[in-house]
C-alpha cells in the first residue's frame, strides 16, 4: 500500500475525540497525528515560517511548513494555525505551542492524514486512490528506480 493511501486511511473511532460543547468538528490529538505520520513516512521536518501577533504583540497564530518524503517524493505544505482564546494563555510561548499544534494537524491534513475529519460524510479519497490504481502506479515507479 502506498504511503499516500496509508495517510488517507481514516483514524480508528477510538482515537477520534468528540468536539467540546460549542465547538465544531471532532478531532484527533496532536500526539496521535504525529505518531501516525512517523509510522508512515518516518522522520519529517517542520518549520515555523511566520508568527502572527496582534497589535499588542500577543501571539494569535503561526504559518508552519511540514516537509516529508511521501512515496519517494519530497513534499512541503504550509498551513496556518491559530490560538483559540489567546487571553486564556499566560505566555506567548503557550500560545505559540497551541498555534503550532493546530497548524501541524492542518499540514498533515493537506497530505491526507486526518482529512476525513474535515470532509466528514463526504470523504472519498481512499476509495478514489484505490479506483485510480495509485498503489500500482507507485509500485511501477519504484521498480524502475536505479535504472
Amino acid at each position: 500500500m502506498s504511503q499516500l493511501r496509508q495517510l488517507a486511511e481514516p483514524f480508528r473511532g477510538d482515537l477520534v475525540k468528540k468536539a467540546p460543547q460549542g465547538k465544531y468538528g471532532d478531532y484527533v490529538s496532536h500526539s496521535t497525528v504525529t505518531e501516525r505520520a512517523l509510522s508512515i513516512v518516518g522522520p519529517f521536518s517542520q518549520e515555523v515560517r511566520h508568527v502572527i501577533t496582534d497589535d499588542n504583540g500577543v501571539v494569535t497564530g503561526v504559518v508552519l511548513r511540514v516537509t516529508a518524503v511521501v512515496d519517494g517524493q519530497q513534499v512541503s505544505v504550509e498551513e496556518a494555525g491559530d490560538v483559540e482564546n489567546p487571553g486564556s494563555k499566560k505566555t506567548n510561548g503557550a500560545r505559540l505551542k497551541d498555534a503550532i499544534s493546530d497548524a501541524h494537524k492542518r499540514c498533515w491534513m493537506r497530505l491526507g492524514l486526518g482529512l476525513h475529519l474535515w470532509s466528514q460524510g463526504d470523504y472519498f479519497l481512499p476509495a478514489q486512490l484505490d479506483k485510480d490504481g495509485y498503489q500500482a502506479e507507485v509500485r511501477v515507479l519504484r521498480e524502475g528506480e536505479g535504472d
